[in-house]
């Protein structure tokens, strides 16, 4: 491997944040989640998993969100293209995710700031 190659690598691995490594926070039921910005999003299974910066604060965040249960990817697909907009956006809209109870299903809003 080339020394360019090499350090191209350990740069890489040295400036990734540590929220992208960590594991994912539960989300809380009860709590509305406000993302100002969303850095990254996925879909597994039911569940959203959201990494971004909550209005209010400065950490960058990586919080998954629980479906209402195991074959509702359909519900987490909506939640997802709108944290794709708030994230080719930043800036412009704040994503919010809700759930009042396990059970439930979750509500995800999207707001113009």
């Amino acid at each position: 491997m080339s020394s360019f190659r090499a350090l191209a690598l350990l740069a890489t691995l040295t400036l990734v944040p540590a929220s992208a490594l960590a594991e994912p926070e539960d989300a809380l039921s009860g709590v509305n989640y406000v993302f100002a910005t969303v850095d990254a999003y996925s879909v597994v299974g039911s569940s959203l998993i959201v990494t971004g910066t909550l209005v209010g604060e400065s950490n960058v965040r990586t919080i998954e969100f629980p479906g209402p249960g195991s074959d509702r990817a359909e519900e987490a697909s909506r939640c997802d293209r709108l944290a794709l907009l708030t994230m080719t956006r930043p800036g412009r809209f704040h994503f919010s995710w809700f759930r009042q109870a396990g059970g439930y299903f979750p509500v995800c809003t999207l707001t113009r700031q």
